[in-house]
């Protein structure tokens, strides 16, 4: 009975620990690892308080043990030490975990972990975990480009439907949008898409776009002679007469490199 009674006393000072930061009541957290110091959970959770306050101090006191959080402190450990890469790889593992406690500080850190290394199928599986908990949209559109690179193109187009206030003014997901369309075969609407890009122009038809890049369709192969020195300009005009020769294709690989240089 007295071994039971410890037992529940230990997981309620965790619990209550963990209710604290989720609050954000990182000093309150650390004051009980304090009183506690062979608590191995509640040292775990102070080194997470200490690196999500970027304090870089928690390597002053024991992390030996192990945890639920155990995969979630080498993120952070890999994260301070600059091993980017690594990092996201242990994000994405602990939070792939049912088990795994979240909340909104280390699962947003854990998102823009996973965005800095270009892990995009670690981004789109935690976001959704994110999504689970809170519908404010925040990562709307790098989930939107995350599924765009794993070339899921209709998941992407709906996530830019239910987020279209926030993203339709931004040219790199409507360049990325109009790929979306040229990929599951709607060229029409990549069309309508694109051609509302600044310096696009304002033609009303596809086949006034034709019309207007006959003379771009034509030198295409002087284009692609000096490929590698074409402006930002000369690129956007190469995919459109790409796009409007029915060389979809190639018109893909120029919109897209554009699309790279833009979000740099």
């Amino acid at each position: 009975m007295a071994k039971s009674s410890a037992l529940s006393t230990q997981l309620s000072l965790e619990e209550s620990a963990w209710e604290l930061f989720e609050t954000g009541a990182y000093e309150e957290v650390s004051k009980l690892a304090e009183k506690n110091p062979k608590n191995v959970f509640l040292n775990h959770l102070r080194a997470v308080c200490e690196f999500e306050t970027e304090t870089n101090t928690a390597n002053n006191f024991p992390l030996e043990g192990k945890t639920v959080l155990t995969p979630l402190l080498g993120a952070y450990l890999h994260k301070a030490k600059g091993n980017a890469k690594e990092a996201a790889v242990l994000f994405h593992e602990y939070f792939k975990a049912s088990s795994s406690l979240v909340s909104y500080s280390i699962l947003t850190t854990g998102i823009k972990a996973c965005e800095e290394v270009g892990a995009h199928k670690a981004c789109a599986d935690l976001i959704q975990r994110y999504k689970a908990l809170w519908t404010d949209g925040y990562f709307s559109k790098l989930e939107f480009f995350s599924l765009y690179h794993l070339r899921k193109f209709e998941e992407a187009l709906k996530v830019f439907k239910e987020n279209s206030e926030s993203l339709k003014e931004d040219r790199d997901v409507l360049a990325a949008l109009g790929l979306c369309f040229v990929h599951i075969g709607k060229f029409e609407e990549a069309c309508n898409i694109l051609e509302k890009l600044p310096g696009a122009g304002e033609i009303p038809s596809y086949e006034d776009k034709v019309t207007e890049y006959s003379d771009r369709i034509k030198n295409i192969p002087k284009y692609e002679a000096r490929k590698k020195e074409l402006s930002r300009m000369e690129l956007l005009d190469l995919g459109y007469a790409y796009l409007f020769s029915e060389s979809y294709k190639k018109a893909e690989e120029v919109f897209t490199s554009l699309v790279s240089l833009e979000s740099r």
